[in-house]
């Protein structure tokens, strides 16, 4: 007789057969559009879906460091885990939403990092008793770190952090737009991310224009707030004018398009793609044969 566990592992399976050929198709999709849009300069760049290539360098003023060890960079994500009862768990984690800039010699633009997918290359890991290190670790990469990191007893926590180091070759998959398509469509970009900033504070967007206390906004409240946020958002623009008026910006598309930033070059963004894929289809696979095998269990009983 099949067992109430068995059904579970095979509904189990069934999700990750599915999600695995889902997850392999997106990814290949994505390897598709690397190896179908031409890598484009800066200078001659046209508005809309591009691939540009060339160095990160972080944005004049307001110099990025990465929050665990302290470097300068790019951009940064972290994560860390702890490890107390044998298995990791995260405790806190976080992404760079700070933009940058890309010079490929032909010009600069800003990459607007949010919403990307992206393939870090610089990679530290280690470990500590306190939940936020109270020791960086400046040098632990290459053999250097992996030394250190060996030699040092393993702390409760872990503390994984990736970055893109600054002049690091990077190739970046995006919505390309320039000056002259800026102007109003900036404000209202910058009216929308505050509008969304607001909305994670649902008790104070009430407060500030639920003005029938009912705890819903309605359509003329709505209004209210966006008027409210695109006259904060050109208050904003008037007092701290933008840094690089005039370099053009990667980003996110609106149209659902991928938003790839890797580190290297294409060549390595494709080929990272590929390997992904291939993980998610041997995924695929490997839950199709765990269904085929509880399958195969019942009818022999």
């Amino acid at each position: 007789m099949v067992s109430f566990d068995d059904y579970l592992l095979a509904i189990a399976s069934i999700g990750v057969a599915i999600y695995s050929l889902w997850y392999a198709f997106r990814v290949w999709r994505e390897n598709r559009l690397v190896a179908e849009t031409a890598v484009s300069r800066i200078r001659s760049a046209a508005q809309g879906y591009v691939q540009l290539a060339g160095r990160a360098l972080p944005m004049p003023r307001g110099r990025s460091h990465a929050p665990l060890s302290g470097l300068q960079c790019a951009w940064w994500r972290y994560d860390i885990t702890d490890r107390n009862g044998g298995d990791h768990e995260s405790v806190d984690s976080g992404t760079s939403e700070l933009p940058f800039l890309l010079d490929d010699d032909t010009g600069r633009c800003v990459v607007d990092p949010r919403g990307a997918k992206v393939f870090p290359a610089a990679k530290i890991v280690w470990y500590g008793d306190s939940k936020w290190p109270l020791v960086r670790l400046p040098n632990g990469q290459g053999f250097t770190g992996k030394l250190i990191d060996a030699l040092m007893p393993k702390g409760r926590y872990r503390y994984t952090e990736y970055r893109l180091v600054p002049e690091e070759r990077i190739c970046v998959l995006g919505a390309f737009r320039s000056p002259r398509g800026a102007g109003v469509g900036d404000l209202e970009d910058a009216a929308a991310a505050l509008l969304h900033d607001w909305k994670k504070d649902q008790n104070t967007l009430l407060g500030r224009f639920d003005r029938d206390r009912d705890g819903i906004l309605s359509a003329e409240e709505w209004d209210e707030a966006r008027k409210s946020a695109r006259q904060e958002a050109t208050v904003a623009r008037m007092t701290h004018p933008p840094e690089s008026p005039d370099l053009s910006v990667i980003s996110q598309p609106e149209d659902g398009r991928a938003f790839l930033l890797s580190a290297s070059g294409r060549e390595s963004l494709a080929e990272r793609l590929r390997h992904q894929a291939a993980a998610a289809i041997m995924w695929c696979i490997g839950g199709a044969a765990a269904v085929a095998t509880v399958v195969w269990a019942a009818g022999r009983l």
